[in-house]
């Protein structure tokens, strides 16, 4: 007769939103008032999700008083191609679209146009790549600029 040997794994904790644990901070008086820096949190069922955390841009370089920070999630469909070449072409491709030298306000305002070229360079420069079957746009993307 064969012995089963059955092995029981430890349930993994339920995964609690952010916010959730700041509020129980809070009215705990642990923390009077808690800041921030940046977080990343993830379940991705088909690893075809990819985060880009940049905390630390600056509008003119060397001038800490421009910085902003860059959060975005690339979720790749049908594979993973174009979330990477997106997490590591996009948001230099965006930059580069907006005109040097300009202030904060005119910044602001290249920014809208500056992203909608920044995707079609991206695009251009994924499908020249040639090795990969499916087109940039079966790729989502969502980002965040902050501190601007």
């Amino acid at each position: 007769m064969s012995q089963i040997r059955v092995s029981r794994m430890k349930p993994k904790p339920p995964l609690i939103p952010l916010g959730t644990l700041i509020g129980r901070e809070l009215r705990t008086k642990k923390v009077e008032n808690p800041t921030i820096k940046y977080g990343q949190a993830a379940l991705a069922k088909k690893g075809e999700d990819y985060f880009l955390i940049k905390p630390d841009c600056q509008r003119i370089s060397g001038n800490p008083s421009t910085s902003f920070s860059v959060f975005a999630i690339f979720d790749g469909h049908n594979g993973i191609s174009a979330a990477i070449f997106a997490k590591e072409n996009l948001l230099n491709n965006v930059l580069s679209a907006i005109p040097q030298g300009i202030c904060r306000d005119e910044w602001l305002q290249a920014l809208p146009r500056a992203l909608v070229a920044g995707f079609v360079r991206t695009d251009i420069e994924f499908q020249q790549k040639g090795t990969y079957p499916l087109p940039f746009h079966y790729m989502k993307f969502y980002a965040l600029f902050l501190g601007l």
